[in-house]
């Protein structure tokens, strides 16, 4: 009797923890490019099965958010702005993960000019920053006391880049464009469009130190990259020339051996256009790299160390500059700039192709995209 009792009782357990919902929708940040103070950065929610995402809110108002870092282990998102006055910023901001509302933490005046990229440290103890105007990098302590407000983020150091390239309109001097960690390593990135190289750093108490640079093609104009999952290769996206390098370890574990160069621009394309975002599927079998001018999405697929082209999507884009794939890898999110608004599309994890879906998020004028998760 006892026996058949607790059967009934466990049975009725796990029917009851069955039928629990599960949430499926995930926190998403959006950073703009605007001008008007009653703008900025913007939320909303994306359901990771049926590919739905809501209309975004106003999470922040503040001038040209043009990239976002999250810290959702500490409950925290960092983005780089201006005030009213122009002056520009770093703002850390204490995140509501259920409502996807922040409240500001703290912010720092930054001395470099044209901030453009944020990214956090392997521990999350410091905060990473790559100018474009004055072509320097930047290291940022972060104060994890969260009594302290002013000094929650304090600079440790600034690295200036040096160098040139043959593209006079854009590589006369140095323009730091994207800095983050290799996750599979200490080492540190730093891609510079204008003197065609990546920084390799490390991070110390001090703040960032110089280990090496990797040399690109004169006139490539490195911009953005992605390290592959399984960490054997690392992709560079070069907006000048509108390709993707990519790049194998060395004996020391830097990624400085060349593997090969392709092209972001069909044969018979002869306008202007210039690369923008890259980024590895998760289970890295695919790479994605967009492009403006000739507005798309490349597809790549990933061949033991080679990526083979798969084709160019077109369909509903305009201005990519930045686009992302959602955590479980099956859709991809196209930041339109120049549509206003934020386009999905189905991922086919067998062909890496892409499928676009009805449903858009209306926003003025993004840049970012960031899943907080």
């Amino acid at each position: 009797m006892y026996r058949i009792s607790f059967l009934l009782i466990a049975l009725a357990v796990i029917c009851s923890c069955s039928t629990q919902p599960v949430n499926t929708k995930v926190l998403m940040y959006i950073g703009t490019t605007n001008n008007d103070s009653l703008k900025g950065i913007e939320y909303c929610f994306f359901d990771t099965v049926s590919g739905v995402i809501s209309q975004p809110q106003l999470a922040d108002s503040i001038l040209n958010p043009n990239f976002l870092e999250v810290d959702s282990e500490n409950g925290f998102l960092y983005a780089v702005g201006q005030r009213a006055d122009k002056t520009s910023v770093v703002r850390s901001y204490k995140v509501d993960q259920t409502s996807g509302q922040v409240a500001r933490h703290s912010e720092a005046v930054l001395n470099g000019k044209g901030p453009c990229y944020v990214a956090l440290s392997k521990t999350s103890n410091e905060l990473m920053l790559a100018f474009y105007g004055s072509g320097e990098v930047s290291a940022y302590k972060i104060n994890n006391d969260e009594l302290v407000y002013s000094e929650r983020l304090s600079q440790l150091n600034r690295i200036q880049h040096y160098g040139s390239g043959p593209y006079e309109n854009r590589q006369k001097g140095p323009h730091a464009h994207s800095i983050d960690v290799d996750p599979n390593s200490d080492f540190i990135y730093a891609a510079d469009l204008g003197a065609d190289k990546l920084m390799v750093y490390k991070m110390e108490a001090n703040g960032l130190a110089t280990v090496d640079s990797v040399i690109g093609k004169p006139g490539a104009g490195p911009r953005h990259f992605d390290f592959s999952p399984d960490g054997k290769m690392l992709a560079v996206l070069n907006e000048l020339n509108c390709s993707v390098t990519t790049f194998a370890k060395d004996s020391k574990g830097i990624y400085k051996r060349e593997l090969q160069t392709v092209t972001l621009l069909p044969d018979t394309f002869s306008g202007f256009a210039k690369a923008a975002d890259i980024h590895f599927s998760p289970d890295g079998k695919f790479l994605y790299a967009s492009n403006r001018g000739f507005d798309c999405i490349g597809i790549f697929k990933v061949n033991d160390m080679n990526i083979e082209f798969v084709e160019f999507v077109t369909e509903g884009i305009l201005w990519p500059r930045n686009f992302a794939i959602d955590p479980s890898g099956n859709y991809l999110l196209v930041a339109n700039r120049d549509l206003n608004h934020i386009s999905v599309y189905k991922r086919n994890q067998m062909t890496g192709k892409l499928t676009m879906l009805p449903d858009v998020a209306n926003v003025e004028r993004p840049i970012c995209i960031k899943f907080y998760k």
